[in-house]
């Protein structure tokens, strides 16, 4: 089968694992782009130091809304298709987003009070103004990540799309417009996220409205009951979550600080370039994720399926990368191809194991065997970062690089000896899953 655009959708309209991992790609392509423009309207249009604080408050407001929904997103995925009856879903749903927003307003609580007392830089956050903007854009982005959890969920993941289209297109040209009527400061940057971030669960909420159909609002009392129920779910996902996306946002900070903010400028440009290769294998298997839920007797099928088209999605995209990588880097400037070949060519390298370990994650979680799940993830993910943190001063930037493959290689171990220790001692609970 040819690898195109009109190839990939023509196989998606009958294949919904496809379907729904595309759409989900494309929503990382759409919020990268419109991202993009935004911080150039935002350079173009607004003092620097206006921009440097806005993108920092916008950095911490991301980062609490991450680590509020991680579990909780995952285990929407495992709830909503066993809820047939629109009452239990809604029950499900509610209980869910009530307790990512009650986690997003302690973490919001505690960053308004602590970053002003340890940052300088941060003090305007100490200023009630800044405290509702603040708010609002992070208790947005958080439930409208988790609506998204609940398309991805129901296998309607262009409802996904559509609801990040418009908050990324939104914000570009919200920025604009305040830009044009003379707000040229830090709240006017900080609106247009805030703002952006409401329409967006506004139109989220009424994509899921009219997927659903019934609507059954929140019962506090039921909540409270079902959310006992699903604690432990909660806690061991957010692990899952925490061991796989927590590492990467630390790099940077360890490169500058065991090298230097130059180096780490080399170091983020080739791994942000290089993220459209490592976006792909977390899309498809967080839809593997979504159809291992719905029917857990073809597991093994389905997941067969996730690496055939991971394999027909990366390896193209490995070629590219590994011929006209060095061209892409020498666009940002020599000195970037210069620093950052090698690191590049890791990368590439590490897009194989990087898609075996992410599908065999979704693998356990749909089995329910979160623990091992977490080990896996919080291994890869802790060696990583020591190995990072060692190899730095020794190896340059592209001790990352190094670090990142070696774990996700041993990680590849690790789902060999379960593999195989799972064939010699079959475990009952699961082996009905897999045929």
């Amino acid at each position: 089968m040819r690898v195109t655009p009109f190839a990939l959708w023509h196989r998606a309209r009958r294949d919904s694992l496809l379907r729904n991992s595309l759409f989900m790609m494309a929503t990382t392509v759409v919020n990268s782009a419109f991202g993009y423009l935004f911080w150039l309207a935002a350079a173009r249009l607004f003092p620097p130091s206006a921009v440097g604080l806005a993108s920092a408050i916008i950095s911490v407001s991301m980062v609490i809304s991450l680590c509020s929904r991680l579990g909780i997103a995952t285990v929407l995925i495992q709830s909503l298709p066993g809820d047939k009856d629109p009452a239990a879903w809604w029950l499900s749903l509610w209980t869910l987003t009530l307790t990512g927003t009650a986690t997003t307003v302690v973490l919001s609580c505690a960053a308004l009070l602590i970053l002003p007392l340890v940052a300088p830089e941060f003090t305007p956050l100490s200023h009630p103004i800044y405290w509702l903007v603040f708010g609002v854009a992070t208790l947005a982005g958080t439930v409208g990540s988790l609506l998204d959890s609940a398309f991805v969920a129901e296998r309607v993941a262009g409802n996904m799309l559509a609801r990040n289209t418009v908050v990324s297109g939104g914000k570009a040209l919200l920025v604009l417009v305040l830009a044009a009527t003379g707000s040229a400061g830090v709240l006017a940057l900080l609106g247009a996220w805030s703002l952006a971030a409401v329409v967006g669960v506004s139109v989220g909420s009424a994509l899921v409205i009219r997927r659903v159909g019934t609507w059954h609002g929140p019962r506090l009392r039921d909540s409270v009951r079902h959310g006992r129920y699903l604690v432990r779910r909660i806690v061991g996902n957010q692990l899952v979550g925490l061991g796989g996306s927590v590492p990467p946002l630390l790099l940077p900070l360890l490169v500058t600080e065991r090298l230097s903010a130059r180096d780490n400028a080399y170091f983020y440009t080739t791994w942000m370039m290089c993220g459209i290769l490592l976006v792909v294998s977390p899309a498809i298997a967080r839809s593997l994720l979504a159809e291992g839920v719905h029917s857990p007797a073809e597991l093994r099928r389905t997941t067969k399926s996730a690496l055939k088209i991971l394999a027909l999605i990366l390896v193209p995209g490995m070629v590219v990368f590994l011929l006209v990588g060095t061209t892409f880097l020498a666009i940002f400037g020599p000195q970037y191809a210069q620093h950052s070949v090698l690191l590049l060519r890791l990368i590439v390298f590490s897009a194989i194991p990087d898609a075996i370990t992410n599908v065999y994650v979704s693998v356990l979680v749909v089995e329910r065997r979160i623990s091992r799940a977490a080990y896996l993830n919080v291994g890869m993910g802790t060696g990583t970062v020591v190995l990072s943190w060692a190899l730095l001063p020794t190896l340059g930037i592209a001790a990352v690089g190094w670090a990142w493959l070696a774990m996700q290689v041993a990680g590849c171990g690790a789902v060999g000896l379960d593999l195989a220790r799972r064939r010699c001692r079959p475990d009952p609970s699961v082996a009905t899953r897999w045929g």
